[in-house]
């Protein structure tokens, strides 16, 4: 029997048109688990979603001043608890630039300028990440233990080690085996990760540290031809678009030029997605993570705002032929926390703490007046 892991991001867009809750989150999800449900499985497929908590409490904070943003919360939230009492995993996922972006006139306005994690100070760092896993927590049956780095922004990761540690968060689900951003704004390099199905590490993920405070569960890799871009390119263009059309109804970031050049004119390095029409890779995703590494959990991740029904057929038909491999949540992997940690969840040092800090939102006041 091989383990599947299937992490999506559940988030909106960041690009000048963010998209609605119902058709990035609520209305892709739904449509996936119900395919999920009703394929032709030996076992009952599970999902995790690792849920952009930040959005969540910018919802919070401004909902007193814009009341469709409190049904907004409530229906994302209602949605979790069910999936989470179906047995599916939610899990910690930030970007925190929803800090400082400001709803108007029914629309957002997302302010980039603080995109990574690291942007913070210490204080917002630890009393965001708290929050976040508290809120999650209250839309789950299960702990929230396990975090993904927004945009893939993990390092340098000794600047938010001890934040993460204190809140209970004991592993990662970012690093793919050669993976590399070089734009300034979302800068990562994960060239050199260890080679194994998951390690533990401290404050490197790169680096094994068998005392360390955190597990790797890296994303399994793809090669990717630069065919394959120019056919996505040429669909855009030309094809059928409800075979590419998304579920979500907002627009990306820009990314650097160089992004889209190095795709277009060499192979790369990619995470073995069900985004779009990368559904169609999955068996050989599949395939390469048996040449490369066939004791390993086969680790896929994507968003709902970018699935579309073609890739939710993709994978339902890779379910059914490979019987032998069983989609799981990532409360599956609990036996992995290192021995080291086990303690209670939340000590009391760290709740003295938060209550010491001040909110997150506090510094908005700042920002918007």
């Amino acid at each position: 029997m091989s383990l599947m892991l299937l992490g999506l991001d559940y988030e909106l867009f960041f690009g000048q048109r963010t998209g609605s809750v119902e058709h990035c989150m609520l209305h892709p999800t739904e449509a996936l688990v119900a395919a999920l449900e009703t394929a032709n499985t030996r076992h009952s497929p599970k999902i995790t979603l690792f849920v952009d908590a930040c959005y969540l409490l910018r919802l919070k904070q401004l909902e007193h001043q814009h009341p469709e943003l409190q049904l907004r919360r409530s229906a994302i939230q209602r949605q979790l608890n069910q999936l989470s009492l179906k047995g599916h995993s939610i899990q910690l996922h930030i970007h925190p630039h929803w800090l400082d972006s400001d709803y108007q006139d029914g629309s957002w306005i997302t302010d980039t300028s603080r995109y990574r994690l690291h942007d913070l100070d210490a204080r917002e760092k630890a009393s965001l990440i708290i929050e976040s896993k508290q809120l999650l927590e209250e839309c789950s049956e299960a702990n929230v233990f396990a975090y993904r780095a927004g945009g893939w922004c993990l390092q340098p990761f000794d600047q938010i080690a001890d934040a993460l540690s204190d809140a209970g968060i004991w592993m990662d689900s970012t690093v793919y085996s050669g993976g590399l951003c070089e734009d300034p704004l979302r800068w990562f390099d994960f060239r050199g990760a260890p080679d194994k199905s998951h390690w533990t590490f401290d404050t490197d993920p790169l680096k094994e540290d068998e005392q360390g405070r955190f597990v790797e569960l890296p994303i399994s890799q793809q090669q990717v031809s630069p065919l394959f871009f120019w056919r996505m390119a040429w669909l855009k263009k030309f094809g059928n678009a409800d075979v590419i059309k998304p579920f979500g109804d907002g627009a990306s970031m820009v990314a650097h030029s160089a992004y889209y050049l190095e795709r277009l004119t060499r192979h790369s390095a990619g995470p073995a997605s069900i985004d779009g029409i990368k559904g169609d890779l999955l068996e050989d995703a599949w395939q390469q993570h048996c040449s490369d590494n066939p004791a390993g959990y086969f680790n896929v991740m994507g968003h709902p705002k970018a699935l579309t029904q073609r890739s939710i057929t993709r994978l339902v038909e890779f379910l059914e032929r490979h019987q032998d491999v069983e989609l799981v949540g990532f409360e599956e992997l609990e036996h992995l926390k290192p021995e080291q940690l086990n303690t209670p969840e939340m000590p009391q040092l760290v709740l003295n703490q938060l209550e010491e800090q001040p909110k997150v939102h506090q510094p908005l006041k700042r920002a918007f007046g």
